[in-house]
């Protein structure tokens, strides 16, 4: 009796196994299956849309892209490319969003930002910027030519080379070669502090500056969130401001040239 019990626990336990086996692969092939078809949604859904582009059918394409873009597949590409189509429905303000947006994202986009110049001249307001001093504008335009995600794999790349040279240093037993594992290690070590805090500054310009676009084709910037205040100045759809506060349905604008103001919150779209 004993010996027939033990055979049928584990004929049992032979089951439960196979069991637990088979379905571990109809899992794994399930997730394999569900990922792959995730993949695939959004590469029919741009192939598709650049399709629309590239046959005119822009308002088709722009429905696309946005699909896309809902469905939190963001990118620099499909920045720049609803930029493109906006900007070829003649609908600057929002062109020039995304392509603000797709450089927030990539820079060194060099595409987006030939575009954006193009786009820019169909605007009507032409704002000067306040000088700045070299030193600065120079230190800035450093900080801002790659993103925060570029500047921080900058940093885990030299701090690994600077960690393999010290490595180096402590295994190896010829001088010289100790001797130039060791300040080339320190070298690197110092370059990864650099783009280290390329990273923190770049962050901290983000945090710090949130921009925006006028959509109103023309509107009365006020001196105060009111309506009764006194009128400003006048700026026109596509003219990018920097946003400084928010009150209720006002916000606090500042232009390039040091111009500031109250402009309805309706009335611009945050980059």
């Amino acid at each position: 009796m004993m010996n027939e019990e033990l055979k049928m626990m584990n004929k049992t336990t032979n089951v439960i196994l196979s069991l637990s086996k088979n379905l571990g692969k109809a899992f794994t092939i399930l997730l394999i299956l569900l990922s792959s078809i995730a993949f695939a949604a959004p590469q029919d859904q741009l192939k598709s849309a650049n399709d629309f582009y590239a046959e005119g059918n822009y308002t088709e394409a722009i429905e696309m892209y946005q699909a896309i873009l809902n469905a939190d597949n963001i990118s620099t590409d499909l920045y720049y490319n609803l930029g493109n189509c906006y900007y070829k429905t003649d609908n600057i303000p929002q062109a020039i969003l995304h392509y603000e947006k797709a450089l927030k994202l990539k820079p060194d986009n060099e595409d987006a930002l030939f575009n954006l110049k193009m786009a820019n001249k169909r605007t009507v307001d032409k704002v000067e910027r306040l000088p700045e001093l070299f030193i600065g504008s120079t230190w800035r335009n450093l900080i801002t030519s790659k993103t925060v995600d570029s500047w921080a794999y900058y940093t885990i790349g030299l701090i690994f080379i600077a960690l393999l040279l010290f490595a180096s240093y402590l295994l190896m037993q010829l001088v010289i070669i100790k001797k130039i594992s060791f300040y080339a290690g320190l070298f690197f070590f110092g370059l990864s502090m650099f783009t280290f805090l390329m990273a923190a500054q770049h962050n901290g310009i983000v945090q710090q500056s949130s921009e925006a676009i006028i959509f109103a084709p023309t509107i009365t910037i006020q001196s105060e969130p009111n309506e009764n205040a006194e009128a400003l100045f006048t700026l026109h759809e596509g003219t990018k401001v920097t946003l400084l506060e928010e009150s209720n349905e006002w916000s606090k604008i500042k232009l390039p040239n040091g111009n500031v103001g109250w402009i309805k919150s309706e009335e611009i779209e945050k980059i």
